[in-house]
């Protein structure tokens, strides 16, 4: 009973994500072709890193949401999109068909998803504007007025 108690909360850990660690930085190039690195943004604004390709149903439903949240929240947040699977081109075309206006880099490697234990798309990140992550969501939102909460709850969020 005590091996099956502790594999529980090993399983409960690793479920957890990294959130209340700090969240791990990474730089790279945009789909735009401008140089990133998500160290300049940790502990100056609320970020929002969302895992997508564009051969996954539920982030072709999701798009929109993403699009709206930029043009609503932009200016109080950093929405960061990294794609774990397209060629450059196939991503730059989902983001052009989808109106995105947020830095987009390729995680060609998978190590920005291990980083964040991101085992599948879509899936989104909260970092706080204290560094450190706030929130985990494993796949689509049921709807957009969820996808508006979580957003505004790390807008709201303070350490």
């Amino acid at each position: 009973m005590r091996r099956f108690a502790v594999l529980a909360a090993l399983g409960l850990a690793l479920a957890a994500g990294p959130i209340g660690r700090p969240a791990p930085a990474f730089q790279g190039t945009t789909l735009a072709g401008e140089p990133f690195d998500l160290a300049y943004y940790l502990g100056r604004v609320p970020i929002v890193l969302h895992f997508w390709a564009s051969n996954c149903p539920p982030c072709r439903v999701e798009a929109p949401y993403w699009a709206q949240a930029q043009r609503a929240y932009g200016d109080r947040l950093l929405i960061v999109g990294v794609d774990v699977q397209d060629l450059p081109t196939m991503a730059r075309e989902f983001v052009a068909r989808y109106g995105w206006s947020f830095p987009n880099v390729q995680d060609g490697t998978a190590a920005v998803a291990a980083a964040y234990r991101v085992t599948g798309k879509p899936t989104t990140v909260f970092v706080g504007i204290d560094g450190t992550v706030v929130g985990y969501h494993a796949g689509p939102y049921g709807s957009a007025a969820a996808f508006e909460r979580d957003l505004l709850r790390l807008i709201r969020w303070r350490p």
